[in-house]
């Protein structure tokens, strides 16, 4: 049987509007740090948000708290954003044909707790057998402690393991286990990949 884990955030949902207003606003709240929405879209897209704060903050007096910091504004911010949070064009056909080919479906995240009740909103819940985040303690992509837990518990084969993402990480993420992976993304990319898709409907032609 295939196994697909899915990335959630520009992946499955069109959220990163939020994400990157959040980013701006924390940044500029807190720190007097101005920068572009492109920026920071850019930025954080080639590794994640907290990567991209973190080396952002390196030269704070106290850079760890100054992340923890940044952070309690930014989830105010982002949490405002969920209720305009849609679908990634495409994805319900995807996660449909993955079902009706009897594929066991996840979904791997970066995103806090809210993961759980923005699937259940957005109506994708029943598609997938779990859910896992690095709120419930996981170590962050690329490290693979997350994909690790689930192919333990599900007994799942790397011969058969697809990981879909958006961005490097997510690609270093699914060679951590020697899965195969599929890079959602339209722009030319820099980096080594297996599969490179701009539409989830190309999917079927994948798996």
């Amino acid at each position: 049987m295939k196994s697909i884990v899915w990335d959630f955030d520009d992946t499955i949902a069109n959220s990163y509007p939020g994400i990157v207003s959040a980013t701006q606003r924390s940044l500029r709240e807190n720190f007097d740090i101005s920068l572009s929405k492109d920026t920071i879209f850019k930025e954080s897209k080639k590794t994640s948000v907290r990567k991209f704060v973190t080396d952002l903050l390196k030269d704070q007096e106290d850079p760890k708290q100054a992340v923890k910091i940044f952070y309690t504004t930014y989830f105010r911010y982002e949490k405002e954003y969920h209720d305009k949070i849609t679908l990634i064009p495409h994805i319900k056909n995807a996660l449909d044909y993955c079902d009706k080919k009897h594929c066991m479906q996840f979904i791997v995240t970066h995103r806090d707790q809210s993961i759980y009740d923005l699937a259940s909103s957005l109506g994708i819940e029943h598609y997938f057998k779990e859910i896992i985040s690095v709120a419930d303690g996981f170590k962050r992509k690329p490290n693979s402690e997350m994909l690790d837990y689930l192919m333990n518990k599900y007994d799942l084969k790397k011969e058969d393991l697809w990981v879909i993402g958006d961005r490097q990480i997510d690609v270093e993420f699914g060679r951590s286990v020697g899965a195969r992976t599929v890079l959602l993304n339209a722009e030319t990319i820099d980096f080594d990949y297996d599969h490179k898709i701009s539409d989830l409907l190309e999917i079927e032609k994948l798996i």
